[in-house]
């Protein structure tokens, strides 16, 4: 009788499970923090229209978080697709890549709160490398552990690696930019995401992504 998370395909379904239902909260979770305003400060139209202009920074990080959100989500499900069975130690990698997002939340929020200040535009980066970080390890681990399925060429296992560190370097791109100014930099990576999500069939662009 296997014990539990030793190497094996009901592993491998429990960690789908979790993922499934922490990325459901995390995007929950974000869409929270865009509050309706206060019914006692509007008085007119105007007022009601001011509020919500106010409220511009918080659409502006929920879009980000939201495609942030969901390129991870398949990505992950990409490598699940990928992935046979899963052991303890690849659950906790996963684990680890869900406590990163799990935090997405918190960093989108410091982020519309401090839109002007390069600080949030690196606790946010510094966020999406985390992912990077740990999705890169348990893709490897995966690898080298011969937990991938049958079929899996050399090719599509590069393909995964590339994929991971190509987005990596583009949303490092677009942190460095908060130098020049933070809303340059969150431009950036908000075009960079909006790539990703649409999967364009351009060829130099597939080249750029991976």
């Amino acid at each position: 009788m296997k014990r539990p998370l030793e190497p094996s395909a009901e592993g491998r379904g429990r960690v789908v499970g979790i993922t499934d239902g922490v990325f459901a909260i995390a995007l929950t979770l974000i869409v929270l923090e865009i509050r309706v305003p206060a019914h006692e400060a509007i008085h007119s139209e105007r007022d009601l229209l001011a509020a919500i202009a106010a409220l511009a920074p918080r659409f502006l990080t929920y879009a980000l978080s939201f495609l942030t959100l969901t390129i991870f989500w398949f990505g992950q499900q990409a490598q699940h697709g990928l992935i046979a069975k899963s052991d303890r130690r690849l659950a906790t990698l996963n684990l680890c890549f869900l406590a990163f997002i799990a935090l997405l939340p918190f960093s989108t929020d410091l982020l519309a709160d401090f839109l002007e200040f390069r600080t949030a535009v690196l606790v946010y980066w510094l966020n999406l490398l985390m992912l990077g970080v740990t999705l890169f390890a348990s893709w490897r681990y995966a690898e080298q552990s011969g937990f991938l399925a049958e079929g899996v060429d050399a090719e599509t296992r590069r393909t995964v690696y590339l994929r991971i560190v190509k987005a990596q370097i583009l949303w490092a791109i677009g942190a460095a930019l908060c130098l020049i100014t933070p809303l340059l930099s969150v431009g950036f990576i908000l075009v960079v995401q909006l790539i990703y999500a649409a999967t364009p069939s351009a060829k130099w662009v597939r080249r750029i992504i991976g």
